[in-house]
């Protein structure tokens, strides 16, 4: 399959990759593929038990839940063992895998330009199609404990790493960004803020959130979001919903709205919906991108805002 990608997204509840032509007058994507060539200093990594240098990466692998589990760790280019490291886990979407969410939703060059350990997980089989246990009714039928699975990460990561454990963010690309925001209910102890670029929260979930702790949440959300609904999500209610189940859970007393600046010039931009004055100085900021399909917005593309900066810039605020 060809690493460069016009619009794409995972079609959730089919087993297909469709691809989308791209919106907003942006042009194709001109993303690379991984570095698996370089000697910088993963390369030089000796090979363990747990993880295998691939040129830039680390290819690693566990066994959790009786599965054989992977996932790909992206070390900063000027990483210090004196230094104390935010995580950033960033998950592909339904039927997508660990390499296509590492180009389509890249945060490699701000990992080297912030200084975080970039972890891509790898989703399991569910009848056939890579997923996440995201408690969506699309994946209600799976028993893998991808919870479970995070948590194990998290703790390989500290026996590797200087781990900042009030920095472990969550970002992810629709059953992607549903995972982020089931991380956000069921592991807030672990998890300081997560990001969700179209995804969406099951009714089920919204009603049996577990999450303690005041969590900081973005969402990046197109209104022509053809698979997963701006106005009903899938069937768990709207976005905007969504950002107000969070700014309610964090008992956030303000709320405002700002246009977003029309940087591509075709006319339409969107809407910043954010509830502030929260409990734990947290945040709560629902994106609404007028006439996005389901796609991760890039500048490089021509859309109006590059989702990957705006998710690190939002999540890097926030500490445990």
């Amino acid at each position: 399959m060809s690493r460069v990608f016009a619009r794409y997204f995972i079609a959730l509840g089919f087993t297909a990759l469709m691809f989308l032509s791209a919106c907003g007058g942006g042009g194709s994507s001109s993303v690379t593929s991984p570095d698996t060539s370089s000697t910088g200093s993963l390369a030089e990594t000796p090979t363990d038990e747990l993880c295998t240098p691939v040129g830039s990466l680390l290819d690693c692998e566990l066994e959790h839940g009786g599965l054989d589990r992977r996932f790909k760790i992206y070390e900063p280019i000027n990483l210090s063992p004196d230094a104390a490291l935010p995580v950033l886990f960033n998950f592909h979407g339904y039927g997508s895998n660990a390499d296509q969410q590492l180009i389509y939703g890249d945060f490699r060059s701000l990992a080297d330009e912030e200084t975080f350990v970039l972890v891509v997980p790898q989703g399991s089989l569910l009848e056939g199609t890579t997923h996440w246990n995201s408690d969506s009714e699309f994946t209600s039928k799976s028993t893998a404990d991808d919870l479970g699975f995070v948590s194990r990460m998290i703790d390989e990561l500290e026996t590797r790493y200087n781990i900042d454990n009030t920095r472990v963010y969550a970002a992810g690309m629709s059953n992607g960004g549903a995972m982020s925001l089931y991380l956000a209910c069921s592991l807030s102890d672990q998890i300081t803020a997560v990001a969700s670029v179209t995804g969406f929260m099951s009714a089920d979930l919204l009603s049996n959130c577990g999450v303690v702790n005041p969590t900081s949440v973005i969402l990046i959300h197109g209104t022509a979001d053809s698979v997963v609904s701006w106005e009903s999500g899938l069937g768990g209610g709207s976005i905007l919903g969504i950002g107000e189940f969070w700014g309610e859970h964090n008992n956030c007393s303000q709320t405002s709205q700002t246009a977003l600046e029309d940087y591509n010039g075709d006319g339409v931009s969107g809407m910043i919906h954010q509830h502030s004055g929260c409990d734990a100085e947290t945040l709560v900021q629902v994106y609404e991108i007028t006439d996005m399909d389901h796609i991760w917005p890039e500048s490089r593309r021509g859309d109006d805002v590059d989702g990957a900066r705006i998710v690190w810039d939002f999540l890097k605020q926030f500490s445990g």
